[in-house]
């Protein structure tokens, strides 16, 4: 979702170079948990009126750290890629029309569950492919005090959360999609140098997303069994096999499983962001911003506030700076601070 609206936003910087023009846009965002590197590349292919669009992202999270008793388990994440390719068609000098597919090819992680006296891999698999269409209007009045412009937009994605048991003599997979509905729409407003903007979204599941994906009660239940009779066998038959140890190695490992399963991210229901940007030189401008994201029932929310600063050298290139502070609410744990650095540069040939 953060990748369409990133796009989106690209084509009114880019809008003003010649026919036939190429745009490179790099960025790089850094937090705690997260690092990703993304590059975007438009092409106008009719002056000020089409343009095309594509993009490639990397993102690395840090290993996950599940911690039980003594028996401490961290799991390594892959890195995920993220594609997009869109067309943007201006009509006349109010109305545009944008459309943007993407996709997020699959990614593999999975934790060894047991080692002995069989082995017990639990694996997960996730992808994503989504599309959007955005309608906007400008009131375009060059010469106005007031200028001002309105978008609707809608998204759909479709996820794959599927995952799968393995042992040496068979593999036990338990299917899962996910779909969603974003609706979305937004107004700007210019008072001069000034700008004002609200954005509202909201997003429809098909089933609940804190579920979908994750290990059920019945399946851990059936690991358990499974533990409970190697234990039993192996004091029947007098091995050096600690119980206790055994149980708390295997709850560890079925916490990490519980962390791989399902969505990466905290599902969002509801969205809120008015902002306010302001050019203060012609090399110039700043913006703050403030986001509400309401999470599905039994998420909790989070306050995002936000600044970012573009400096331009020239016609053909700029670089901004960005960086916000997320308070994340959730409704069982405690709310924790996080911090977001993002870095980028857009050269036009």
């Amino acid at each position: 979702m953060r990748w369409t609206f990133a796009v989106l936003a690209v084509f009114g910087v880019m809008g003003s170079t010649p026919a036939g023009a190429v745009s490179l846009l790099v960025e790089g965002t850094a937090s705690q948990q997260v690092t990703s590197l993304s590059v975007m590349a438009e092409l106008e292919l009719v002056k000020d009126r089409t343009f095309l669009t594509g993009c490639v992202g990397s993102t690395r999270s840090v290993p996950i750290a599940v911690t039980s008793g003594a028996d401490p388990e961290t799991v390594s994440l892959p890195r995920s890629t993220q594609l997009c390719l869109g067309l943007d068609q201006g009509f006349g000098d109010h109305w545009r029309v944008a459309l943007m597919a993407s996709g997020a090819p699959k990614v593999t992680s999975q934790v060894q569950v047991l080692d002995r006296p069989i082995s017990l891999v639990y694996r997960s698999q996730t992808a994503s492919a989504g599309a959007s269409l955005g309608v906007s209007y400008d009131s375009a009045g060059l010469l106005d005090e007031v200028q001002w412009g309105v978008d609707l937009g809608v998204a759909a994605n479709g996820f794959n959360l599927s995952h799968s048991w393995i042992t040496a003599f068979r593999t036990y997979t338990v299917p899962s999609t996910l779909g969603s509905l974003r609706p979305s729409a937004g107004v700007l407003v210019m008072l001069g140098d000034t700008e004002l903007q609200l954005r509202a979204s909201y997003t429809v599941y098909s089933k609940d997303p804190l579920t979908a994906g994750a290990v059920s009660d019945a399946e851990v239940a059936k690991v358990g069994a499974v533990v409970q009779r190697f234990v039993t066998g192996a004091q029947l038959f007098g091995l050096n096999l600690d119980y206790g140890a055994y149980l708390q190695q295997t709850g560890t490992r079925l916490m990490a499983v519980d962390a791989l399963s399902g969505l990466a991210t905290a599902p969002v229901q509801l969205e809120l962001r008015p902002s306010v940007q302001h050019r203060f030189t012609s090399w110039l401008k700043g913006q703050v911003g403030y986001t509400y994201d309401r999470y599905v029932p039994g998420a909790g929310h989070a306050h995002v506030a936000s600044t970012r600063w573009t400096f331009t050298f020239g016609d053909h290139f700029q670089s901004w700076v960005a960086a916000s502070a997320q308070w994340d609410v959730p409704v069982d744990v405690a709310p924790q601070l996080y911090g977001i650095l993002t870095l980028g540069v857009e050269v036009s040939f």
